[in-house]
């Protein structure tokens, strides 16, 4: 490959700012030269609806211009709320993350998703940089706040969820952000970087829950996080670590576009570089590498790039499997039909129209009412009211102005003065600083009848907290408005009357004060714990022995279709490789997890056989508690981090049924497991062989090849063990049945084919209805009467399409007749109508799954 070509194809990998209204000659250079295949736009490049459009119009026709194979992917910050690119009036105000918490209706996150990705959609813009899926379990958070849902896991999840949907409905391709998880950090990574001394189960209980959700959801696109976690990596940032992507690549088989943060954030540039970081990123496993700023900062990482891979720093193949990644996200999103197309600036007047409604309804439902103790609203339209409004540096974190160059949120007080005024024309502005009030303003404050009090992060802004702290003292009648982050005076009592809004937009504001006047009642409530009032529903404990009769009572109500008998049920929970949890609340036993290792080896594999909560339970979080203390306790005792969803031995199901209500499907998904296609063949099969013939051209053909079958006999059992270790080793539990199963102790219990040498080439369990079955296969007993189980059917890998399968299902089931059973089951079968040519059903479907 040329030094050309190269530079264009590490060109595709890189998402890039600039400034100005119009391609710049530096972002032209950019796409024409080194054919870049993303654009990060900012608030920074436009000034109206037309320019924007115009701008977007005139990037795509340089690239196509340039001989780009794919349009530009341009993408932009549209979080919403307080990180809002496109705001009015070129387009409705949009509720940000934690406003829509506050309405805890997720259908409103993706109708906020579905209006942003109209929008984007206008202006020719076909990614967003949304939504995130940071839990803001930090309160004092600089960089996160209210940008987040909230600060609980699932909670956060769902908003993230149907974000996604909302954009990804319109055409628009979500980032979810920031990986693993910059919720608990009060550093900025805009101005330094921040270190998070969680440890790796820790951030699967907190920071990883949602990102599990998106990726079993099949998210398009994840940003990384530039913090530090030095007890997965403490060498580099998450950004550009092997350990830490290698949670999302390798455990949790993402195979979508990672996107790094702008590494012109001072957690990178400061520490590593730009340019080594670039190298680093895509080394580490990222796909797209943002730099959002310095024309020259950018030319360099890109050659840096180009260097390591013609020095074999960077492997060729990950420069191929990067290129790959982006491709499929840009056909799949992208066309140049789509991409050149110019819309009449008509059309954005009518999507505002739909969207104001929609947004103000949001908005009515978030701005929450914390507390009103001394019943001080409504307020007078006639009263002599101040409003205080915070007149010194208000903190707002560097992704506000989206640059992170240091410069800080300014809001003026005026519009929100004006807002007041639409109810009481007599209100009166006093701006409170760092050095508090003169005199003059003080005495207008303590004569007031009432007080309006503003605070915008003034959890940050230690002149904001004082100040509101001192205010009961002076004012007859306080009303305090958190216009940001609702933790402002969240924990203090003496302010009595607390509104939050969660973002200082007009639009929030607008519904505080309709609240506060009488005009609309409070409709929304915190979307975050007040650490007094956390409680958990149930608790969590391994399972004993003793806790037996109450599981079966559970599996009993919760399973009426599966119906076991009592004994059989106490055979399967009591195994030496089981490693349960029960919940409880207070003595009463409402939930189980039934969770197994590999009976024989080292503990390599485990196996969420069964998930159970009662239905007077359910919906409270419990069954998410027994997963997370399940995965906690694989995690901690063998160092396990992934678990399959079905049973392996003693066999339950091999996934979740198709039976169950599709909610159950969800609920696992949303969880964080990757089921099997909706369209994949995962079944149990039965059939009744009180009439079987065996058809006899499978028969036939077998022998005429030179095969004969006969059940197992102790002298050939070691060359039984060896075939299977042979050839299915990689199969949890498989070697273990047959190990279980000596023929001395075990007669007629394993049918095998043999060439004509007398070599063992093909195996099948087939078991008689009997208690040992039913210690370890729980269903056949219940597909039908007196039945079977035909099992772990092998052939050797030199013997495959030989023929000889079917013809080994003949002579198991002719076998099984003979000693007087009945029926026969046959479990986990993922073959489409192989059993079914010798007369089996399908007697269950099921999907599989993995975390």
């Amino acid at each position: 490959m040329g030094s050309t070509d190269l530079q264009k194809k590490v060109g595709q990998l890189f998402a890039v700012g600039f400034h100005g209204h119009e391609p710049s000659p530096e972002i032209k250079t950019l796409i024409h030269e080194y054919h870049v295949g993303g654009i990060v736009l900012f608030s920074r490049n436009f000034k109206d609806a037309a320019g924007l459009q115009a701008l977007t119009l005139a990037l795509q026709n340089e690239a196509r211009q340039a001989g780009h194979e794919r349009p530009l992917l341009i993408g932009i910050d549209q979080e919403n709320g307080l990180v809002t690119r496109i705001s009015p009036p070129i387009a409705s105000q949009v509720p940000g993350p934690m406003a829509l918490g506050a309405t805890h209706d997720p259908a409103l996150a993706l109708q906020a998703g579905s209006i942003t990705g109209e929008t984007l959609n206008f202006f020719g813009i076909n990614m967003n940089y949304a939504p995130v899926c940071d839990i803001n379990s930090e309160p004092l958070n600089p960089v996160i706040g209210v940008r987040s849902p909230g600060d609980d896991p699932e909670f956060v999840g769902k908003f993230a969820s149907a974000a996604a949907q909302g954009l990804r409905e319109k055409g628009i391709v979500p980032s979810v952000k920031h990986f693993p998880g910059h919720g608990d950090t009060a550093t900025d990574s805009h101005y330094g970087l921040p270190v998070i001394p969680k440890t790796r189960d820790e951030l699967e209980r907190c920071e990883l829950i949602p990102f599990r959700r998106a990726v079993a959801e099949g998210i398009e696109t994840v940003m990384t996080a530039h913090i530090s976690l030095p007890s997965i990596d403490d060498k580099l940032p998450a950004t550009l670590s092997p350990k830490v992507l290698g949670i999302l690549r390798n455990d949790m088989n993402y195979d979508g576009v990672i996107v790094t943060d702008c590494l012109e954030m001072d957690g990178i540039r400061a520490t590593i570089g730009s340019e080594k970081g670039s190298v680093l990123a895509l080394q580490a496993g990222s796909d797209s590498i943002m730099l959002c700023h310095t024309f020259d900062v950018q030319v360099a990482s890109i050659k840096k790039v180009c260097d390591a891979i013609q020095s074999g720093e960077l492997a060729e193949d990950r420069l191929e499997e990067a290129c790959r990644r982006v491709s499929e996200v840009k056909d799949r999103f992208l066309n140049w039909d789509t991409a050149l197309l110019h819309r009449d600036i008509a059309e954005l007047d009518q999507l505002n129209e739909k969207a104001a409604p929609k947004c103000k309804e949001m908005y009515e439902r978030s701005v929450s009412l914390v507390r009103d103790n001394k019943s001080s609203l409504p307020l007078s339209k006639t009263a002599t009211i101040v409003l205080l409004f915070p007149g010194s540096t208000i903190p707002v974190g560097g992704a506000v102005d989206g640059e992170g160059m240091g410069r800080q949120g300014s809001y003026e007080a005026s519009p929100y003065l004006e807002i007041l005024r639409h109810y009481n024309p007599s209100v009166t502005e006093i701006r409170y600083k760092d050095e508090g009030l003169s005199e003059e303003e003080l005495k207008a404050v303590k004569a007031a009848d009432a007080v309006v009090f503003v605070s915008i992060n003034g959890s940050e802004a230690l002149y904001q907290q004082k100040f509101g702290s001192e205010l009961p003292h002076y004012a007859r009648s306080l009303v305090a408005i958190a216009a940001c982050s609702p933790y402002d005076f969240l924990e203090t009592p003496e302010i009595q009357t607390y509104l939050t809004t969660y973002e200082p937009t007009i639009e929030a504001f607008t519904v505080a004060a309709a609240i506060i006047f009488g005009q609309k009642k409070p409709q929304g409530s915190l979307p975050i714990s007040i650490s007094a009032t956390k409680t958990r529903s149930a608790t969590i404990t391994p399972f004993r022995e003793s806790d037996s009769d109450e599981a079966v009572a559970l599996w009993n109500a919760v399973f009426p279709t599966y119906g076991l008998p009592d004994e059989d049920l106490h055979d399967l929970l009591n195994q030496e490789h089981a490693h349960h949890f029960v919940a409880r609340n207070g003595s009463e036993l409402v939930g189980i997890c039934l969770a197994y290792i590999n009976a024989f080896g080292p503990p390599s594999t485990v196996h969420i056989a069964v998930l159970a909560v009662d239905s007077q339970h359910q919906g409270r979080g419990i069954g998410t508690s027994l997963l997370t203390e399940t995965r906690s306790h694989f995690r901690t005792k063998f160092g396990i981090n992934s678990m399959n969803l079905g049973s392996s031995f003693p066999r339950f199901w091999p996934g979740i049924p198709r039976d169950f209500d599709e909610a159950v499907q969800k609920f696992f998904i949303h969880r964080g497991f990757r089921l099997s296609p909706p369209e994949s063949r995962s079944v149990d099969l039965y059939q009744d062989i009180r009439d079987f013939q065996a058809p006899e051209k499978y028969v036939t053909r077998a022998k005429d090849r030179g095969f004969r079958f006969a059940p197992l006999g102790p002298e050939d059992y070691e060359a039984c063990l060896v075939g299977q270790k042979k050839n299915f080793s990689d199969k949890a539990g498989w070697v273990e049945a047959y190990i279980k199963l000596h023929p001395s102790e075990y007669p007629d219990c394993v049918m095998t084919a043999l060439d004509s040498q007398g070599q063992q080439v093909a195996w099948t369990l087939m078991l008689p209805p009997s208690p040992e079955l039913n210690k370890v296969w729980a269903f056949p007993q219940i597909s039908g009467p007196n039945t079977g189980l035909i099992g772990c059917v092998g052939v050797d890998a030199d013997h495959r399409s030989s023929g000889i399968g079917l013809a080994l299902i003949c002579h198991a089931v002719e076998n099984m007749k003979q000693r007087g059973i009945e029926g026969v089951f046959v479990d986990w079968v993922a073959l489409d109508g192989w059993y079914e040519q010798v007369g089996f059903k399908v007697w269950r479907s099921y999907r599989p799954g993995k975390i």
